[in-house]
């Protein structure tokens, strides 16, 4: 009985979220702005739900990560306010620390019990000249000024070390969880690079629509792959 509420619980969470993200980009198209500031402050908490249903709560790093993500979400409802815009930044910044936390612990690189085995260390060597490629290009892509270089070169470097992790939990756990957590990374990179461009540009509406449809899609891909991992108790 308790297992079929937390299933009802979970799936009500998961509706709400999908409605909420819908509701959400449409108030972005349809240009209804207190509606989207509104809906905009509803998507992670309801995220955070599907992930405590769901059994999350066992995996307590990811929680700060999702909070950190809604504060981040809600300093930047008023992007032109510079403290509020450094200020959502730092929060992006931190959750995506939380998620490498996580990362690493799945990989069971520090705990007493893990071994560099678990690391698939060709495809960690691998990985890096790409990933400096990449991070190259979006960094003359977003032509950030001279007093952002550091700001941009740090979030970058922390975005690229997610990505790295998530790449090994991949690899560690082939399948359905370990793609979605893979994909999930990496639109993070998408929606962060849009943002990015668009803060040293005058946003455009196609821009504010991608911004959210590919963060939306990473914070749930990777939760949703959390999820699975732990319903499998691989970890």
């Amino acid at each position: 009985m308790d297992y079929n509420k937390a299933m009802t619980t979970l799936k009500i969470f998961i509706i709400l979220f999908i409605l909420m993200s819908l509701f959400h980009v449409v108030c972005i198209i349809l240009k209804k702005e207190w509606a989207r500031r509104i809906s905009k402050c509803l998507v992670v908490p309801l995220l955070l739900g599907v992930y405590l249903s769901g059994g999350g709560s066992r995996f307590f790093v990811i929680i700060p990560a999702l909070i950190l993500g809604w504060i981040g979400d809600v300093l930047l409802i008023k992007i032109q306010n510079k403290t509020n815009f450094i200020l959502g930044l730092a929060s992006f910044l931190l959750g995506h620390v939380f998620y490498i936390i996580a990362f690493i612990q799945i990989l069971g690189i520090f705990s007493p019990e893990g071994s560099a085995g678990r690391i698939n260390i060709p495809a960690f060597i691998i990985f890096i000249p790409p990933s400096v490629v990449l991070a190259m290009v979006v960094f003359r892509l977003i032509k950030p000024t001279k007093e952002m270089y550091l700001p941009v070169f740090v979030y970058m470097t922390v975005l690229v070390t997610m990505n790295l992790f998530g790449f090994q939990v991949s690899l560690l756990y082939p399948g359905t969880a370990g793609l979605l957590i893979l994909s999930g990374c990496f639109n993070f990179i998408v929606s962060d690079t849009i943002l990015a461009y668009y803060t040293f540009r005058k946003l455009k509406l196609s821009g504010a629509v991608l911004i959210m449809v590919y963060y939306i899609l990473a914070q749930a891909e990777i939760i949703w792959g959390l999820l699975l991992l732990m319903r499998a108790s691989l970890f």
